[in-house]
C-alpha cells in the first residue's frame, strides 16, 4: 500500500477557502431561489431533465448526474420528488427498458417553471462566480477543479 501524502498547512488553508466560497455562493443561491419557491434541490433536478434531450432520465441516471444527491438520502430524493410530482413539475413512470425501475420526466409546467427561473439563477452564477474572476481564472479554475473531479469520480466511497 502507497502511503498517503499529509496534507500541509497550505493545502488545509485552501481547502478550507474552497469549502466556505462553495458554501456562502450556495447560501446565495438558496436565498435567491427562495424568492421563487424553489429549493435548489428542486432547481438541480428541473436542471438535468431540461437539458436531457427528451426530457427525461432514468431515476438512477438523474440522482447520478445531480449535484446537490450526494447530500440527501435514498429517502430524501424520494421526498423530493414526491413534492415535485404533487406539484406537477416532474412524472415518475415505469421504465420501458427495465420494469424494475422508473424514469423521471419534466412535464409542461415543469419546463415552464425551469424557463421562469433559469435565466435568474444564470444571472446569479454571473454575480457570484464569473464577475469575480479574470477569464483566465475560469480557465485554471476548471482545469484544476477538472483534476480534482477525475481523481476522485469513480473512487469506492
Amino acid at each position: 500500500m502507497v502511503p498517503m501524502p499529509t496534507p500541509t498547512d497550505d493545502h488545509l488553508a485552501v481547502w478550507k477557502q474552497l469549502q466556505w466560497a462553495t458554501a456562502l455562493i450556495h447560501s446565495r443561491f438558496r436565498s435567491d431561489l427562495a424568492g421563487s419557491g424553489m429549493s435548489i434541490e428542486e432547481l438541480d433536478v428541473l436542471v438535468h431533465l431540461a437539458w436531457a434531450p427528451s426530457g427525461t432520465l432514468g431515476l438512477q441516471e438523474l440522482t447520478a448526474s445531480m449535484v446537490v444527491a450526494n447530500a440527501l438520502s435514498r429517502s430524501g430524493i424520494t421526498r423530493l420528488l414526491d413534492r415535485m410530482e404533487r406539484d406537477a413539475l416532474v412524472l415518475r413512470t415505469v421504465s420501458k427498458h427495465d420494469r424494475r425501475r422508473f424514469d423521471v420526466s419534466l412535464t409542461p409546467k415543469g419546463r415552464r417553471r425551469f424557463e421562469q427561473i433559469w435565466p435568474e439563477h444564470v444571472a446569479g452564477i454571473a454575480r457570484y462566480f464569473a464577475e469575480p474572476l479574470a477569464e483566465h481564472d475560469i480557465g485554471e479554475l476548471g482545469k484544476i477543479l477538472a483534476d480534482l473531479i477525475r481523481a476522485n469520480e469513480d473512487q469506492p466511497s
